[in-house]
C-alpha cells in the first residue's frame, strides 16, 4: 500500500491511540542528550536547527560525530546559509542531496541513497522531523525510513523533533546553555526568515517546553524510540 502524501486527522487519531499506553509516565528530562554517533535527516535546509539545534549543539560540544543530510531545495543561496549555520553549530559533515521539494515521496532514487548513507555512517541516533510533522517532505522522509527499516531492521534510536507540528514528547532536553547558538544559527537562514519568523517560532516553542516541563528555561521536545518502536508507531498510523 502506498503511504499517504499528506497527514489526515485519522492519522493523528491513530497516533494517540498507539501512544496512549506509553504516555502514562512523565517525559524524561535531561540536561544533555545521550552520547553517540548522530545522523540528522533534514528534509530542508533549516529543519535540523529549528527542531533540534540546541540538542545537536550539545552533541557537538560533547565531542560526538554529527552528520547532517539535506534532501531538498539545495540552491546555492540555501547551501551558503547552511554552511554559515554549520559554522555556528560546529557541524563539519554536511551532505546536500539536491532533490526537488514536494517530490520526495515519489523519488525512486531516495531509498537507495538513504540506505547507503545509513549503512556507511552507522549512526547510533537519528534525528528527523516527526512522522506527523505537517509538511509533505517531512512525511516523505519518514515514509522512506520506515520502508528501509521494514526491509532490513535498524538498531539506532530515533529522536523525532518538532518543526511544523507540536508533539506529546517523551523526552525533553534542557537547551538553556545552547539557546544562543541556536538563535545565531537560525539567524543565518535569511531567505527563509524573509517570509516566516522561524527564529521566533522555534525559540518560543523551546521556551514553552521549558516552562511547562520544568526541564530548563528552554527545552526541546522529542519522540525518542528505538527504530523498531518508531516503525511500529508509523505502521499503526499509516499502515492500515
Amino acid at each position: 500500500m502506498r503511504p499517504p502524501a499528506r497527514i489526515k486527522w485519522r492519522h493523528v487519531g491513530r497516533l494517540y491511540e498507539k501512544l496512549a499506553p506509553l504516555l502514562k509516565a512523565s517525559p524524561i528530562k535531561m540536561d544533555s542528550p545521550e552520547r553517540g554517533r548522530v545522523l540528522v535527516l533534514a528534509p530542508h535546509i533549516d529543519d535540523d536547527v529549528i527542531g533540534a539545534g540546541g540538542s545537536l549543539r550539545k552533541h557537538v560540544l560533547a565531542g560526538d560525530a554529527v552528520k547532517v543530510v539535506y534532501f531538498a531545495d539545495c540552491t546555492e543561496e540555501r547551501i551558503r546559509e547552511a554552511e554559515e549555520a554549520a559554522d555556528v553549530m560546529g557541524f563539519v559533515d554536511l551532505e546536500f542531496l539536491g532533490y526537488e521539494s514536494k517530490r520526495l515521496l515519489e523519488n525512486a532514487e531516495i531509498p537507495g541513497k538513504l540506505s547507503g548513507i545509513i549503512d556507511r555512517y552507522n549512526p547510533e541516533f537519528v534525528y528527523l522531523p516527526s512522522l506527523v510533522d505537517r509538511h509533505n517532505d517531512h512525511l516523505a522522509v519518514n515514509h522512506h525510513l520506515a520502508a528501509l527499516h521494514k526491509e532490513g531492521g535498524y538498531h539506532f534510536t530515533v529522536c523525532a523533533c518538532e518543526v511544523w507540528t507540536a508533539l506529546v514528547p517523551n523526552l525533553l532536553i534542557n537547551i538553556t546553555d545552547t539557546i544562543e547558538a541556536k538563535k545565531e544559527a537560525l539567524s543565518r537562514y535569511r531567505s527563509q526568515l524573509a517570509s516566516n519568523d522561524w527564529l521566533d517560532a522555534a525559540v518560543s516553542l523551546n521556551r514553552y517546553r521549558g516552562v511547562t516541563s520544568g526541564a530548563g528555561t528552554y527545552a526541546e521536545g522529542f519522540m525518542r524510540y528505538s527504530a523498531h518502536e518508531y516503525y511500529d508507531i508509523w505502521k499503526a498510523v499509516y499502515g492500515r
